[in-house]
């Protein structure tokens, strides 16, 4: 019997060569330099909370992000085999499904909101009861995806430093070749 398991694909720095927390930083703060003051009080409230104040500012235009061809050359080869592909990013929900929904790529998405950010432990925590350990393929670029690496049937390292790499010998890894 053939066991697909899953894909789950990192989006800022992995999917996108760029951040969507940068980017809608950078774009609120263009309409109005005064928010800049707002900051530090919305990132109180916790990062799920500044991103979602950042999504109601300032939409982007993901028809124009900078897409990793490399990403999406093995994403399709990963859907050929029929495994569940699934966007799973501590980016707002917001901007994610707009990026899925473009793309058309993703079986499903999983999101940060205002209340949460899907990042880091967070994250592992979540594809782990979802999929259980091992249970799941993790592509990302981060040594915050350390924790989901750890968890992850298979490490996928897109762009990451040689420092990342060494953290990562003791896993089953796949280093995507870079490719634009």
């Amino acid at each position: 019997m053939n066991h697909n398991i899953p894909l789950i694909v990192d989006l800022d720095h992995t999917l996108i060569t760029t951040d969507l927390l940068y980017e809608s930083s950078v774009g609120v703060l263009k309409k109005n330099p005064l928010l800049a003051f707002a900051y530090p009080f919305w990132l109180l409230c916790g990062k799920g909370y500044l991103k979602y104040q950042l999504v109601k500012r300032f939409p982007i235009d993901v028809s124009i992000l900078p897409y990793n061809q490399a990403v999406i050359d093995y994403i399709k080869i990963r859907q050929k085999k029929n495994d569940k592909i699934i966007l799973a990013t501590a980016t707002h929900k917001l901007y994610a499904f707009a990026v899925a929904k473009h793309l058309m790529l993703f079986d499903d998405v999983m999101a940060s909101n205002a209340r949460f950010n899907l990042s880091a432990h967070n994250k592992a925590t979540k594809l782990i009861s979802r999929f259980g350990r091992q249970g799941f393929d993790y592509m990302g670029d981060h040594r915050r995806d350390l924790p989901v690496w750890e968890a992850s049937n298979l490490a996928i390292l897109v762009n990451v430093s040689n420092k990342i790499i060494r953290k990562t010998k003791h896993l089953n890894t796949l280093i995507l070749p870079k490719k634009t």
